[in-house]
């Protein structure tokens, strides 16, 4: 009597992990995979946008005198007078060091993308990438310099 009393509750227990175990199936399936919404997409093509344009412009090149992406960028505009160690100045070390920067990051994660720096659009001064074909999310930062503002912009496509 005993024996059947014990095998109908190891049955009984067998079932309720089975049945946790499809539960479980389904809640990853539906709720952790789901892919991302449309309008959340968008908003974290943004925030990379900005965060990643944001660090640029802080990165200190120790290549260059410890000076920041952004000071060599005025620099660019203004008088193209800084010369660094690997003898670029720079407005070429700032395009090769952007290039490299993003290569390393955009291209790993297979996401297209287009820098600009310039103080007109129509003839930028650094121009990193392929412009997009279709949707983009931009930021644009400005960067003060003596005769005018210089204007940083990253696009990232899709």
């Amino acid at each position: 009597m005993k024996t059947r009393k014990s095998q109908t509750e190891i049955l009984g227990l067998a079932i309720v992990v089975v049945l946790i175990l499809v539960a479980t199936i389904f809640v990853v399936r539906f709720l952790v995979l789901k892919a991302p919404t449309e309008y959340r997409k968008g908003f974290v093509s943004s925030e990379i946008a900005s965060n990643m344009l944001n660090t640029l412009l802080k990165t200190a090149a120790k290549e260059c005198s410890q000076l920041t992406v952004t000071e060599l960028l005025q620099d660019c505009a203004q008088a193209r007078s800084i010369i660094c160690d690997d003898g670029k100045d720079s407005c070429k070390f700032v395009e090769s060091t952007a290039n490299y920067i993003f290569d390393q990051t955009f291209d790993k994660w297979n996401m297209q993308y287009e820098f600009l720096a310039y103080t007109d659009i129509r003839s930028p001064l650094i121009k990193v990438g392929k412009p997009c074909k279709a949707d983009k999310r931009s930021k644009l930062f400005p960067i003060p310099i003596s005769v005018a503002t210089m204007y940083t912009k990253l696009d990232i496509c899709g």
